[in-house]
């Protein structure tokens, strides 16, 4: 119970953005990286919204130097 007290504080935002732009950059950001599509998510959200992205899987941190996101660090 405790634990779910702690995640209702964190300020979480769900994203709702889903139209035929937004997929077709997330198809293009997933085959030009070799991305998954979760990957490719993540990427576009984090191009869109002007966000930095914390990872540790390589792929989609060079993925994210090459369309130039900046790295978020924790």
């Amino acid at each position: 119970m405790r634990l779910m007290e702690l995640y209702r504080i964190l300020p979480i935002q769900t994203d709702t953005t889903l139209d035929a732009d937004t997929i077709l950059r997330l198809h293009t950001l997933a085959m030009q990286y070799n991305l998954s599509a979760y990957d490719a998510a993540y990427l576009e959200l984090a191009q869109r919204k002007g966000l930095g992205l914390a990872t540790l899987d390589q792929r989609l941190r060079l993925a994210a130097q090459q369309t130039g996101v900046k790295p978020a660090f924790l």
